[in-house]
């Protein structure tokens, strides 16, 4: 009988084994908390991109720019990795100006799609497009911003939309 029941065991467990190895990856990390330069940096078909620095110490506790790192981050891998990052936008949540996610270009925030809070009186817009500007990123190769090349940013009745599907894939 204890032979039975070890045998059992040790079939459950390659099976689990098995099937754990062959399972998709959705949770794939495209985002990730670069500690030692406190960003949140998109890994994308142009390689390894610094979108945000943390450098705003006046959050009340906890919020310190690691947690912020940390936090947002997660927010956007979760986002990622559920399927409704397809637009970033700006909006308003709780009276705060906020970066959120939108499931379309012209789309408002998604219920539950706060990215990131932003200080009473920022411009979430300017926020935003800063997030892709290319002096912050630094890299090698050229990210091309506007609707006359890839469209990554676009500007419906005065609100920014940043395409991060093609951010992401580089599809055109």
């Amino acid at each position: 009988m204890n032979t039975v029941i070890k045998t059992i065991v040790g079939l459950g467990i390659t099976l689990s084994a098995i099937a754990i190895n062959s399972a998709p990856s959705y949770g794939e990390q495209k985002f990730s908390c670069d500690e030692s330069q406190l960003s949140t940096t998109l890994q994308s078909h142009w390689g390894e991109l610094p979108m945000i620095r943390w450098t705003d110490n006046s959050f009340p506790p906890p919020y310190t720019p690691l947690e912020r790192c940390q936090e947002v981050t997660n927010r956007f891998n979760t986002f990622h990795n559920n399927g409704t990052l397809k637009y970033m936008t700006t909006g308003e949540i709780n009276n705060s100006p906020v970066i959120c996610v939108a499931g379309y270009k012209e789309g408002d925030c998604l219920p539950g799609g706060l990215l990131i809070t932003l200080k009473y009186g920022r411009d979430p817009n300017i926020a935003l497009k800063r997030i892709l500007d290319r002096r912050v990123w630094a890299t090698s190769e050229s990210v091309q911003l506007s609707d006359k090349n890839n469209g990554l940013i676009s500007e419906v009745d005065g609100k920014v939309y940043i395409d991060v599907e093609t951010l992401l894939n580089g599809k055109e």
